[in-house]
């Protein structure tokens, strides 16, 4: 049982690192497309999907695809993340204490 939850955790952060490693290329692309526009917003709105379609879009609207597309994501990369983290530490826990 030991080795298997092991086993399982130890697969669950090679999932984390790829899908890191996805994402990051996914959104380098959108941001060197966002620097080619020039475009520049604060962080709060990366969360924010509304306030960014209200307030940034309009003010860039030829890369709007850009700065939706790299919102989008680093939204769904922190949920996944979290997700994998979660799961990582109740893994942990549990080899924790059934040792």
């Amino acid at each position: 049982m030991y080795r298997t939850l092991l086993l399982v955790g130890a697969g669950l952060m090679f999932v984390f690192l790829v899908l890191n490693v996805y994402f990051r290329i996914k959104v380098w692309k959108h941001y060197k497309e966002l620097l080619r526009y020039k475009v520049e917003f604060p962080t709060r709105y990366i969360v924010d999907t509304k306030k960014l379609k209200e307030e940034i879009v309009p003010k860039y609207p030829e890369a709007e695809k850009a700065i939706l597309g790299f919102s989008r994501h680093i939204q769904i990369s922190l949920r996944i993340a979290s997700i994998l983290l979660m799961l990582i530490t109740l893994f942990a826990a549990i080899n924790y204490y059934y040792k």
